[in-house]
């Protein structure tokens, strides 16, 4: 026993050193592209372009560091559940929130919140919070004993719909509920003791998981072979989030303390994602609040394109919005460290523009001559490769194979120009302030007009790839400029991601019944350099 606590505490030893040299020499390499790499010698244009490069790779890094520090310093477990007596148990309100759903879809939802264990079931006051305004949700609501909230008009969207309900009902704790999520018989028991054993605890926050595969397993038919792409999320940063108090409310599958919520003066009404804005309002009044990896909800992953992309745009444009309406950094209730984790969480959904611009840099050199990156070539390759290959395997140790960096720049490429209009439309003052619901259905047999124009611009990105490394070798080889050999390095690296997403687009003549994973508990191995081109032509 003595022995292999000694082998895990000198493992830890040799992760902390790896990650140390991972941190150093990403920060040599950031002040050596700052002082020795600017373009200054070839004008303005140049050296523009040389500069938003820069700053992309700075942001970047500092993005990287904090990652590190959440997920290597902070606990990774998730919080033992408390003990509590049985008299001591509030009441609580269970809210569903629905609009536009099946009424088989709310139904099953109902079913599913009825059969949650709780010392006295009396205790537990489920209400249908319908913003539809539907009669046969109220019918539904009467066939079982249930509480139906609605109201005449659709104003601040699911944040108004909460709202509304708050005002008509009054137990100490609210567990909402999206109206395809259904819980488990033990989600009550594993987030209400954490209200009861400790004070001053805002919200308990649990996973979002599903019983059908996601559009990327669909497609690519990798079901035992990438995890769900939100799976690393709920499971590794937000527990790294428990320690410094900024877990992530993700608006489902989660307890909220009424005293919380009054604090904040209800539901975030002032973004189309209120479910962040609202966790974040609460922990800035000093509430505590917490993340548990413990699976107790499932429900139906979006797996058409049309639907995750419009999702996707929901969630980065109210992102946006926060950063926008919020003022994270004049919060005076959020300390340093909190504004800048929130600020790293809504800087991600910038990725976009990030996953374009890493497209579009080694085709500003190869095709229109335009250096972003002036130095000395085997100085930078050395300095640029060494820093890169370090972090990449102590990510791999970090992540411990649960996610994989190849697979996560495939996830970001896939809707990359899709959201990067999206963000950029919000930041500027022209999105749109509609609240869309997420449809839930199968993948369609056809390209639709977003996944056209999705497949169009990788198409037109791989075109432009191949064409610079044409220009490359010919430069190499006709004019023997062999600094173009870097670029072809990087365009060969593009052009492998852009293959990959555009049998991603194409991927639409699937089956199209949900082949669905019975009470999927498992955390699924990504495996860092799988061999996927076997995997995806594989019958």
């Amino acid at each position: 026993m003595n022995k292999n606590i000694k082998e895990k505490k000198n493992e830890e030893i040799l992760k902390i050193i790896v990650y140390t040299i991972a941190i150093i020499t990403t920060i040599i390499y950031i002040v050596y592209r700052i002082f020795f790499t600017l373009p200054t010698r070839y004008g303005l244009i140049n050296l523009i372009f040389g500069i938003v490069v820069l700053l992309i790779e700075v942001i970047e890094s500092i993005d990287f560091i904090i990652y590190y520090i959440n997920v290597l310093c902070f606990n990774k477990k998730s919080p033992n559940i408390p003990k509590i007596k049985k008299t001591d148990y509030p009441d609580v309100d269970v809210f569903i929130a629905t609009i536009n759903e099946s009424e088989d879809l709310v139904e099953n939802t109902i079913k599913s919140c009825l059969a949650m264990k709780y010392p006295s079931k009396d205790k537990v006051h489920i209400f249908l919070c319908d913003d539809g305004n539907r009669a046969n949700m109220k019918m539904l609501c009467d066939k079982y004993n249930i509480g139906y909230i609605t109201r005449d008009n659709n104003m601040h969207a699911k944040a108004g719909n909460y709202n509304n309900a708050l005002r008509k009902t009054s137990s100490p704790l609210i567990a909402t509920f999206d109206a395809d999520m259904k819980p488990t018989p033990y989600f009550l028991l594993k987030t209400v003791p954490f209200f009861v054993k400790y004070n001053n605890i805002g919200f308990v926050q649990l996973p979002q998981s599903f019983n059908n595969p996601d559009i990327f397993q669909l497609r690519f038919k990798l079901y035992d072979k990438i995890p769900f792409e939100q799976d690393y999320f709920y499971r590794r940063i937000q527990m790294a989030k428990n320690k410094i108090n900024t877990v992530i409310y993700c608006g489902t599958n989660a307890v909220i303390s009424r005293d919380a919520l009054n604090s904040v003066n209800g539901f975030a009404t002032n973004t189309i994602t209120e479910d962040i804005a609202t966790g974040m309002l609460i922990e800035s009044k000093g509430y505590k609040c917490i993340a548990i990896s413990d699976i107790e909800a499932y429900g139906v992953a979006v797996n058409d394109l049309d639907s995750f992309a419009k999702q996707r745009s929901r969630w980065s444009r109210g992102c946006v919005q926060v950063f926008k309406n919020y003022k994270i950094i004049g919060n005076k209730g959020l300390n340093f460290r909190q504004k800048l984790d929130y600020i790293s969480s809504i800087m991600y959904w910038f990725y976009g523009l990030k996953r374009i611009l890493y497209l579009i840099i080694p085709l500003l050199f190869t095709l229109f001559g335009i250096m972003v990156i002036d130095s000395n070539l085997i100085m930078f390759i050395s300095i640029f490769f060494t820093q890169y290959l370090i972090k990449r395997v102590s990510i791999d140790i970090l992540e411990e194979n649960e996610r994989s960096s190849t697979w996560n720049k495939i996830y970001e490429l896939a809707l990359a120009p899709f959201i990067m209009k999206e963000v950029l439309k919000e930041f500027f003052g022209f999105g749109s302030t509609k609240f869309e619901v997420t449809p839930k259905k199968n993948e369609c047999n056809k390209l639709t007009k977003i996944g056209k124009k999705i497949l169009y611009c990788h198409l037109f990105f791989l075109f432009l790839s191949i064409v610079g490394i044409v220009f490359s070798i010919y430069k190499i080889t006709i004019l023997g400029f062999n600094v173009y050999i870097l670029s072809i390095i990087w365009l060969l690296i593009n052009i492998f991601y852009l293959v990959i997403i555009i049998i991603f687009d194409l991927s639409i003549k699937i089956n199209y019944v949900y082949d669905f994973i019975p009470n999927k508990t498992e955390v699924y191995k990504s495996k860092p350099y799988i061999n996927i081109f076997t995997n995806l032509f594989r019958k």
